[in-house]
Order: C-alpha cells, then structure tokens, then sequence
C-alpha cells in the first residue's frame, strides 16, 4: 500500500497566516491534514516501525511540542491567526478529549476505529478554516 505524505494531502499548499512561528502553522496544517484523512490514519497511525507518524508523536506534536491542543487560546498569534482558528482547534482538542479515556484508546490505535470519526471531522473543519484564512489572507499559493 502507497504511503501518503503530508504534502500529498494537503490542498493547494503549505501557506501559513501572519503568525509568530509560521514554520509551526504548516506542520499544524500538515497534522491536520493526515488527520482528517481515513486513509492516512489507515497507513500511519500506530506504525511507527514502518515509518509512519505513529499516534504517540502525534499527540506529543498537537498538545505538546506546539501547544496547540493543550491551549487554544495561548496559541493565537503565534501559530493561529484568529478567534475562528481558535474555536475550531478547541473542538479539535474536545473531540480528542472525548475519545482518549484513562488508557489512551484502549490499547491499539488504528485509524479507521470508530472513535477516530469525530477527531477526523473536527481535524478536517480546523484543516478548512486555517488553510481558508490563509487564502484570504493573501499567503495561499
């Protein structure tokens, strides 16, 4: 099975909106963009032995390293642009919320796991709403 890359999901590009760290904003856009995408998840998530992104450096990357799930709010201005960039993310991080209990997923992680379903819609509405305002903000390619 062909593997996908981020840059293969992601439509139009990889702009980013007039943001402190822009480099930030499109592995976001990146993140995003393999998480609302079921055959990405498929291919990915859990195989980290097989070059995929694996489930626990995704998580790391959205709560932790970027901060983004972990505070919306913290994160306006320095990877999202505005109050609707905001919004979309904190239902993002409600979505995982919601599916992440005290033992992670309940043991293995796949992608096509009907848990995943509503991390996949809000993961594709974040993916819209930033990759939109960067169109509109003139840095969509």
């Amino acid at each position: 099975m062909e593997t996908l890359e981020f840059s293969q999901l992601i439509e139009g590009g990889t702009s980013v909106a007039s943001v402190e760290y822009p480099e930030m904003r499109a592995l976001v856009i990146s993140h995003l963009a393999g998480l609302k995408s079921v055959r990405w998840r498929v291919q990915n998530l859990g195989n980290e032995s097989e070059g995929g992104v694996g489930f626990a450096d995704l998580v790391d990357f959205l709560f932790d390293t970027s901060g983004l799930l972990n505070d919306p709010v913290g994160a306006l201005s320095l990877t999202l642009g505005s109050e609707d960039e905001v919004g979309v993310v904190t239902r993002l991080r409600e979505a995982f919320n919601v599916a992440i209990d005290e033992d992670g997923l309940d043991g293995e992680v796949r992608g096509d796991d009907a848990r995943w379903e509503q991390i996949g819609l809000a993961a594709e509405r974040a993916y819209r709403v930033l990759t939109e305002n960067d169109r509109l903000n003139g840095e969509g390619k």
